[in-house]
């Protein structure tokens, strides 16, 4: 199996996850979203709520993204490693994985030459 190292902030190795780890977590376009938002971050720390208005900012269904986000997402971002999700005070914690910065540039540059 393969592996990337998962980084924080100050670029220390925080764990290794598996590439197809990475790639079932990117293959849900909601989650990508999600991704996408966190890796633009400045800080590697949002609350929730915070993050939830990010991503639905141009969508009509928020219930279904909040449910999504609360019970599908975070908690596979949790189990990877790429984050740490506090639900008592909704918190997330980002961090990095070059790999998944790869692969989310690449799907980006697909889309914005099938344009």
């Amino acid at each position: 199996m393969t592996e990337c190292q998962i980084t924080d902030g100050n670029g220390t190795t925080r764990g290794t996850c598996e590439v197809d780890e990475i790639f079932r977590l990117l293959c849900d376009s909601r989650r990508r979203r999600i991704v996408t938002t966190l890796e633009a971050c400045e800080r590697n720390r949002v609350q929730t709520p915070e993050l939830l208005s990010w991503v639905t900012r141009e969508e009509a269904t928020v219930e279904s993204w909040r449910r999504e986000l609360y019970h599908v997402h975070l908690p596979m971002l949790d189990d990877v490693g790429l984050a740490d999700y506090d639900r008592q005070d909704e918190m997330i914690r980002y961090y990095h994985c070059e790999l998944v910065s790869d692969v989310l540039d690449v799907i980006d540059s697909a889309v914005t030459n099938r344009s």
